[in-house]
């Protein structure tokens, strides 16, 4: 479903019409002209896989049985799970459309399998044709061509995560204060401290939204629609932010909290009377940027519980998973590394245009509704 964006209005009509040749049944895959389909109401590429077998398949195979089962209840997600078992796969995705032929799967749906489906009709074992969409990535093993907008949208969302105002601030204050050390080394050190507890503190919240995701997905199926009400109230919370950013100009709430003022004078109070204390100056960096980290959350409510969701529906290796988190922090801190890489090169600290930030918050709202929209409704 990543991969399928886009439908015609055409395919959404058959949402609502009931189709000849579906029932629900008990499995059977003693023929391979029996098909067990596993369906989505809300999903497109369903919809379109079932007007494929409906105008193609059998007007070509006649005496092809088609068996549907909606993958929202929890007796057709056992069944699926048995399928899968029956068929020696511990690897997979509890997700829409899946087509069981034989011993034959096949989950998602793309031009190039509407000829390996005719295929395993015709009682053909097409699993390994369908193996041509891997490719091994070093030290990430093998990866299915077809899940490669995972890093478009890792590059999207973790680029619209990372300009917020408050992580671009807390960092710029970092950086301001060591440059009046006037050492190049002292800026590297204690930057890339900053740098490096916000990622850890932010890949932790990743890895966890994923995880629940992950497990959530494992007692109800898909996710459509709980990522869709994340990204909708994701879409909204930017919304009032690109708002308030208009009248009042970027500005960090976070500034507020006393818990956050209380990290902001203990580093500035390490940096004026504890400045030849080496442990003093680390342990209030990273109590800095643990803090910064945490409060900033609602900053950018919204991105990464959306990219977890959808990383839990891709239903990936770990070691994918993994891939694709690191990717998405990499976007996550890429500006704050151009402004810590400007900072060291000439000793003054960039300060881009506030303009800029209150129009990424419009486009984080944009996406936001746009991924919303999808899941919740489908294209």
């Amino acid at each position: 479903m990543i991969k399928k964006i886009g439908i015609s209005i055409v395919a959404l009509l058959f949402l609502f019409i009931p189709f000849f040749g579906f029932s629900e049944g008990v499995v059977n895959a003693d023929s391979p002209e029996t098909v067990h389909f596993f369906e989505d109401s809300r999903c497109p590429d369903c919809a379109r896989q079932k007007e494929y077998m409906e105008d193609v398949l059998l007007e070509e195979y006649p005496n092809l049985e088609i068996k549907t089962y909606e993958i929202g209840r929890r007796e057709n997600q056992d069944l699926l799970k048995e399928m899968m078992e029956e068929r020696d796969v511990e690897d997979y995705r509890m997700m829409v459309p899946t087509t069981f032929i034989g011993e034959n799967y096949f989950q998602g749906f793309y031009e190039e399998d509407k000829e390996l489906i005719k295929k395993a009709i015709e009682g053909e074992n097409v699993m390994d044709e369908q193996r041509a969409c891997y490719v091994d990535i070093p030290f990430v093993g093998e990866v299915c061509v077809e899940t490669l907008p995972l890093p478009i949208l890792a590059v999207i969302l973790g680029s619209l995560d990372g300009l917020n105002v408050c992580s671009i601030g807390a960092l710029i204050l970092i950086l301001m204060i060591v440059l009046s050390f006037d050492s190049r080394k002292k800026t590297v050190f204690y930057g890339s401290l900053f740098i490096l507890t916000a990622v850890v503190i932010y890949g932790v919240l990743v890895f966890a939204w994923t995880a629940l995701f992950q497990t959530i997905a494992s007692f109800i199926g898909p996710l459509n629609t709980i990522i869709g009400i994340a990204a909708l109230l994701g879409a909204l919370f930017f919304l009032k932010e690109f708002i308030r950013f208009l009248k009042h100009g970027p500005t960090c709430q976070s500034t507020n909290s006393k818990l956050a003022n209380k990290a902001t004078q203990k580093v500035k109070s390490a940096f004026n009377n504890d400045a030849s204390k080496t442990f003093v100056l680390i342990t209030s960096v990273i109590f800095f940027a643990a803090v910064i980290t945490i409060v900033e959350l609602p900053c950018s409510f919204g991105l990464p519980m959306v990219y977890g969701g959808i990383l839990a529906q891709a239903g990936l290796p770990w070691i994918s998973y993994a891939f694709y988190i690191v990717l998405y922090l990499f976007f996550y801190m890429l500006i704050e590394l151009v402004i810590f890489a400007g900072a060291v090169i000439t000793k003054e600290v960039w300060i881009a245009q506030s303009n800029l930030i209150t129009w990424v918050y419009l486009m984080g709202t944009l996406v936001l509704f746009f991924l919303s929209y999808y899941y919740l409704i489908g294209l």
